[in-house]
This record gives structure tokens, C-alpha cells and sequence, in this order.
């Protein structure tokens, strides 16, 4: 007579110490990636020809070329500061603009509400562009 032994389907099956450790590793290794990627996507993009098209006393015109060197679009937050020839905060603005990738954008953004008023292209200092963080 032949026994039969019937599968018991309540029967748990520990999982390996070797799988919860590289599952372990794996996600450290993917959180460490991660930050990486975040304090690096501001190198992927490059800011070039910044140039005041127009100003008035309320408002100047900031025209500017950003390239995008990484592989996929990217949304980013710029700091624009025009400050005048005595090196005063003239006016900021934090500004969104979005980029495909492998390519170079024109944008023109206007900065409005002066903090000290200007007299006209004379009175303009210089102007800078930083991503935001």
C-alpha cells in the first residue's frame, strides 16, 4: 500500500537572512543614489547670455539661455537678482521654468516691484541667475 502525504498549506517558509540583508543593502544604496542624483541635477544645467532687454523705473526685462545637459525634463526653481552699480538689491523674484532635455531654451522674465528705483540702463549693476534650493 503506497502512503500519500498530503501538502500542508499552513506550513510557513521562513524567508533567508541572506535575502533580507541585500534587500537591506539594496535600499541604502538606492536612498544614498537618490541624494546623490539631488545634490548633482543643478550641474546638468548650464545658465549663459543673461542680458537686460529693456528697463524702466518699475520693471526690467531679464533675458537669459539655459541648457539642459541630463536625460530627462527638468523643473527647476531660478533665483534672479538685479542689483545696481552701488551693489544694492535692486529686486529678486524666485521663478519656475521648465526644460526638455539635451536641449537650450531662451526665456525673458520680468522683474517688477523695485526696491530702489532706477534711472534708467546707467544704474544697472549686474544681474545674476542661481538655481534655487
Amino acid at each position: 500500500m503506497k502512503s500519500v502525504e498530503r501538502i500542508d498549506i499552513k506550513k510557513r517558509w521562513p524567508i533567508p537572512h541572506y535575502v533580507k540583508f541585500a534587500l537591506m543593502i539594496a535600499v541604502l544604496l538606492g536612498f544614498w543614489a537618490h541624494s546623490c542624483w539631488k545634490k548633482n541635477v543643478g550641474i546638468n544645467i548650464q545658465i549663459t547670455e543673461i542680458e537686460v532687454m529693456q528697463a524702466t523705473m518699475t520693471s526690467a526685462d531679464i533675458s537669459f539661455y539655459v541648457a539642459s545637459r541630463a536625460d530627462i525634463a527638468l523643473k527647476k526653481s531660478l533665483l534672479i537678482k538685479l542689483t545696481n552699480v552701488n551693489n544694492e538689491l535692486v529686486a529678486s523674484k524666485i521663478t519656475q521654468i521648465e526644460i526638455p532635455p539635451k536641449s537650450k531654451k531662451k526665456f525673458l522674465k520680468v522683474l517688477q516691484k523695485f526696491e530702489i528705483p532706477l534711472n534708467g540702463f546707467e544704474d544697472i549693476g549686474e544681474v545674476t541667475i542661481e538655481v534655487y534650493k
